[in-house]
């Protein structure tokens, strides 16, 4: 696999391929997994060599001649969700040939770029020079595009995570979140995040918005509340004890990849002290 698109912030790629087998007579609506497989993540690359093979026990041939293999490359991401980037879909009755000789064939596709979205988020930001400080007001989602991550919208507790970060070495600086809303499927947050950031951080620096859906456990009582202890701990173990689950992100800052996300950004250097507000999509 080679040239895979960049990750949205600085950072590199650890890139993982799943691969499912579904019947292509179903319809696309009703199309279920028969076999479902994962290779493992590669650090620092956008083109891996994977050198994997998964096998079917007692494939009949006739059933395999219905099979449509769907592959579909992702980025892992530590800080969010892991980012689809590239899918194939290849019917194996495309490949005949490897129906009528037992050795192994070599085919070449190009994968198609993934496009996949999660709905919007409207941030208004602004930085204060004097005080140096920039905040981040969550205001509301729209069009949250939560399932299959969350399974209903019972189940779906919104909040949104801020992480900032070393926009050379990708490292978390800090992070700062939300209260969550319990089943309120286009929640209005209107929170505002403050983060102390140095003029001279404003080219390096990068924030990550994470919309994420609290987890809570059995028994306990779903409350608007809101759990901002956890805003001022810097520990990048703490953060990957979440349990909680991603629905989408979008990064902010001068080198990130989104032309949206990068116009926000020089808007706000360009008009100190104004609040600039800005719908992004979430990915």
């Amino acid at each position: 696999m080679c040239g895979l698109p960049p990750k949205q912030y600085n950072g590199t790629l650890e890139p993982y391929v799943a691969l499912n087998i579904v019947k292509q007579s179903w319809s696309h609506r009703k199309r279920q997994k028969l076999h479902s497989f994962r290779t493992r993540s590669i650090r620092h690359t956008a083109s891996p060599i994977y050198k994997e093979t998964f096998v079917i026990a007692d494939a009949k041939l006739q059933e395999a001649k219905e099979w449509i293999l769907d592959f579909t490359a992702y980025d892992h991401d530590r800080y969010a969700n892991h980012t689809e980037l590239c899918s194939l879909k290849v019917p194996l009755k495309d490949a005949k040939r490897i129906f009528y000789s037992p050795e192994i064939h070599l085919f070449n596709y190009r994968m198609k770029p993934s496009n996949q979205e999660f709905g919007d988020i409207l941030l208004a930001i602004s930085y204060l020079p004097t005080a140096q400080r920039l905040t981040i007001n969550i205001m509301k989602l729209r069009d949250i595009k939560f399932t299959p991550t969350v399974s209903s919208l019972n189940e779906f507790n919104p909040y949104v995570r801020v992480l900032m970060l070393n926009g050379r070495t990708g490292k978390k600086m800090k992070k700062k979140k939300t209260k969550f809303f319990h089943a309120v499927a286009q929640p209005e947050f209107n929170e505002t995040l403050t983060f102390d950031l140095a003029v001279t951080q404003l080219d390096t620096v990068q924030f990550l918005v994470v919309l994420c859906s609290k987890v809570l456990s059995e028994g306990s009582v779903a409350t608007n509340t809101g759990d901002h202890a956890s805003d001022s701990e810097d520990s990048v173990n703490s953060f990957n004890k979440s349990t909680d689950v991603f629905i989408g992100k979008v990064a902010l800052g001068k080198g990130v990849r989104g032309a949206t996300e990068r116009l926000h950004w020089f808007s706000v250097l360009q008009n100190p002290r104004k609040l600039v507000t800005v719908w992004h999509t979430l990915k």
